[in-house]
């Protein structure tokens, strides 16, 4: 072609050779002109009928392209106001969500679980060695009472001078926490005949008390003799005590109870009332369960903590030591942080609204294919848990303050928070919930490119066969966990129930195991079983998730970097910061000297890629524009991106062709072959008549 400049060896894919044709087209003409003429800028003008002159045509393709632009730069820019609410709403969440926590709330728990589980007793015995009964009675006489009354430390000078109150000190712990309410042990037992007793063992055992179990509560008074009216031996209901159900590490206990009140600020009263049941056997072969319960206050932190020192009594003997320490904040909007989060509460229902009608007018339009979409799924979820959210905050609130105004007047003899932890707990967790599913919706607007996609593209792409691995993965993991909790299940913690066994081998593939636990239990079956579960499950299945992930990743990969980057997200942002700053003065723009070296650039490269001048300023003068600094940016940028569609289909032609003529080259070499071949075929035919001939 005229005008065109000789392809170099630097240059990797030249375009294919074709024979001369008279007349040739440009690369921008479709067809020849009729009546063709040249204007002043040396253009060609248009023939008779505009709408179907070559250049019209062309006209039109370029205005479409730009159309396409524009739309995919609205959609940017949706995209882009889209992830500035969702970041909006995302640090509301966050603000709201983190409130409640603090590092004070964890050493506040930390100094009262010390207090009460890692002090010792006359005997050595901490809380969590307690193993009988006896060892109950002692930590009620030694470490429950020496935790829950302080004696004053200074005079009664001192504690005029200081403003204190000597009777005020001796009921706060650590002389900073405020005991509410009267301390309370409850307790839990089952009936004599609860269970059966086997024939061979009947004359030897009189008395059979089976694990507890609502159905086999003893819920009889034993009162001693000589006694009227004592409550630690009537049997007080659930309701009346405002307690839910409890769940041990033996049973699930219900809320009612034998119940003793301790005194709140007498020490000496608490010892002689535990005296009492001690002597009167109030913990007996049916006791199942005792719980200890009791809040503290701290004002210098306004944090309540609610205790629970639980004491499970199985049917086998022995005592199983747990407890729970709950750390709360439930006097609200009091300093100025709390402000702030009540008017982020309140934008947080805002956003919820808005989100609930925004959702109800996408259903509307889509119906159900609203529904195939992931991130619409997920939009739903969060406005569920978001409204669950906001009924739950005003539950909690509404508890907290009728319980601790009750406190306040001395209506309530202790202090009830089962129903209060409940609700908070609830509120905590569904706040986490939707501060999870908003940081994971944050993948929705980061993709916009393909760098940022490859992850989501891996992952759906690679979803079926995960799934089919999953199975197989679940078929030999349930096997190991079974097999483990019924050969070690009654030597070893780790596999004493079939959840524990489960958790225990999601631990070994992460390195947390012991081994010689597993060996003592069987010389034989452990070392097998353990040998066995690493290399099939670690070594091969693992290793075969791996490679399912691996091999889809670099599929993805190698599909995205074939296509090309229509509109890159960083460029765009970057050219609006430049904007931005050139707007407020705070850089200028380079004249002329850039300018000139990008299009003495693009005119180079449009010639090495078989563009003549002709064709170059037919190109420029689309735009109207007598030179490259007339032209803004927005309109260089449309002129790019056309130019870059239009050498892509340029080489996708080239790479056609070389393609062709690979495949023509083929398709000669298998002709050549079965030539060859038919042609042997015709030798040993006649080769084979030469031999029937001979023969007759």
């Amino acid at each position: 072609m005229s005008g065109k400049l000789p392809y170099s060896s630097e240059y990797e894919n030249p375009p294919p050779v074709v024979e001369a044709i008279s007349n040739p087209p440009t690369a921008l003409q479709a067809e020849e002109f009729v009546g063709e003429s040249y204007g002043p800028l040396g253009l060609r003008k248009r023939n008779a009928d505009p709408d179907n002159a070559p250049l019209t045509k062309f006209a039109r393709g370029a205005q479409e392209s730009i159309k396409k632009s524009d739309d995919k730069k609205k959609s940017l820019l949706t995209s882009l106001r889209e992830l500035t609410v969702h970041f909006l709403f995302l640090t509301i969440v966050c603000i709201i969500s983190f409130s409640a926590c603090s590092s004070s709330t964890y050493y506040f728990t930390t100094v009262i679980n010390n207090l009460f589980t890692q002090t010792n007793a006359p005997s050595g015995n901490n809380f969590a060695a307690i193993n009988g009964m006896d060892d109950i009675w002692e930590y009620m006489n030694n470490q429950l009472m020496a935790g829950l009354y302080w004696d004053s430390i200074t005079s009664n000078d001192t504690n005029l001078l200081l403003g204190r109150n000597e009777s005020d000190e001796e009921a706060m712990i650590f002389y900073e926490n405020r005991l509410l309410g009267r301390p309370r042990i409850r307790m839990l037992k089952v009936k004599n005949d609860s269970c059966d007793v086997v024939d061979s063992f009947a004359r030897e055992i009189k008395a059979c008390y089976s694990n507890y179990d609502k159905g086999r509560e003893d819920k009889a008074d034993f009162t001693p003799e000589g006694y009227a009216d004592l409550s630690a031996f009537k049997y007080t209901t659930a309701d009346e005590l405002e307690n839910r159900d409890l769940w041990g590490a033996i049973s699930t206990y219900g809320g009612g109870g034998f119940v003793q009140y301790l005194s709140e600020n007498d020490k000496n009263q608490s010892m002689s009332d535990i005296a009492f049941l001690k002597a009167n056997r109030w913990i007996d072969r049916g006791t199942r369960l005792i719980v200890i319960d009791f809040s503290v206050y701290n004002g210098n932190l306004n944090l309540f903590c609610i205790i629970k020192l639980i004491f499970e009594l199985p049917a086998t003997g022995g005592v199983i030591p747990m407890s729970q320490f709950t750390t709360l904040r439930l006097i609200r909007y009091v300093t100025t942080f709390d402000i702030v989060v009540l008017v982020c509460e309140g934008i947080f229902i805002a956003f919820t609204v808005i989100f609930i009608f925004e959702e109800m007018y996408d259903i509307y339009k889509t119906r159900l294919s609203y529904f195939k979409e992931f991130w619409n799924v997920v939009d739903i979820v969060v406005i569920g848990l978001s409204i669950a959210c906001i009924i739950l905050s005003f539950i909690r609130t509404n508890i907290a303050h009728s319980r601790i105004n009750k406190l306040i007047e001395g209506n309530l003899t202790s202090s009830p928070m089962d129903d209060v932890v409940s609700a908070e707990n609830n509120y905590t967790n569904i706040a986490a919930i939707i501060l999870f599913f908003a940081w994971i919706k944050v993948f929705k607007y980061i993709s916009f490119n393909k760098t940022m996609s490859q992850l989501s593209a891996t992952l759906s792409r690679s979803a079926k066969d995960i799934g089919g691995f999953a199975v197989m993965f679940f078929v030999f993991f349930f096997a190991y966990a079974q097999f483990g909790y019924l050969v070690f299940g009654t030597q070893i913690k780790d596999y004493s129930t079939f959840y524990d066994a489960v958790f225990a081998l999601l631990r070994t593939i992460l390195g947390d195991f012991d081994f010689h636990a597993l060996e003592r239990a069987n010389r034989v079956l452990g070392p097998l079983f353990f040998i066995t579960y690493v290399f099939f499950v670690f070594f091969v299945l693992l290793n075969m998730f791996l490679a399912i992930i691996n091999d889809t990743y670099v599929e993805v990969k190698a599909e995205l970097a074939r296509q090309p980057d229509d509109f890159q997200v960083a460029s765009f942002l970057s050219r609006t910061w430049y904007r931005f700053l050139r707007a407020i003065h705070l850089t200028k723009e380079i004249p002329s000297l850039q300018s000139q070296i990008d299009f003495d650039a693009w005119k180079t490269a449009l010639r090495r890629s078989g563009y003549n001048d002709g064709e170059i300023n037919e190109k420029f003068a689309k735009y109207e524009v007598l030179s490259w600094k007339e032209m803004d940016e927005e309109r260089r940028e449309e002129l790019e991106d056309e130019l870059e569609r239009e050498l892509r289909e340029r080489e996708k032609r080239s790479e056609q062709h070389r393609d062709l003529g690979r495949i023509s080259r083929r398709v000669e070499g298998i002709e050549t072959s079965i030539l060859s071949i038919s042609t042997r075929f015709e030798a040993v035919a006649e080769r084979l008549r030469k031999v029937e001939l001979d023969k007759v």
